[in-house]
């Protein structure tokens, strides 16, 4: 799953909350995932968050062998169902949330700014306000 499609939720809440007055308050935490053809019949992935810290998910397939060829069959299936579901132009909430908008917390309850000690400050956004004519 490339970066695009875990962050466009993210920017796709703040910018509506922004356009009706509110303070953007959704964080991407850098999930990104990249799956590595290794050969015809062989993949593997790789998974991690900002500053290449690995998830649980990092090259949890192994790399040859029968399992690797069942990896890579599935690989790409779900490539291209997410290709599918990302780009159908179809009226829903994006790829990966469809059915419902992925809802954050507010900035002063992150879990994730207070895990990484983040000050409110670095991440508020310091535009101007939205007014409607």
């Amino acid at each position: 799953m490339s970066a695009v499609i875990k962050q466009a939720p993210v920017v796709k809440n703040n910018v509506l909350r922004w356009i009706h007055g509110k303070e953007p308050n959704g964080v991407y935490d850098g999930f990104s995932q990249q799956i590595l053809h290794l050969g015809t019949f062989q993949s593997t992935s790789f998974s991690h968050l900002h500053d290449f810290e690995p998830t649980t998910a990092n090259h949890f397939a192994v790399h040859y062998g029968p399992l690797s060829r069942l990896y890579a069959k599935h690989a790409a299936r779900t490539q291209h169902k997410q290709g599918d579901t990302y780009l159908n132009y179809k009226k829903n909430h994006g790829a990966p949330y469809k059915h419902f908008p992925q809802t954050y917390d507010e900035l002063e309850h992150s879990e994730y700014l207070q895990k990484h000690n983040v000050p409110l400050e670095e991440v508020r956004f310091q535009g101007g306000k939205v007014t409607t004519v």
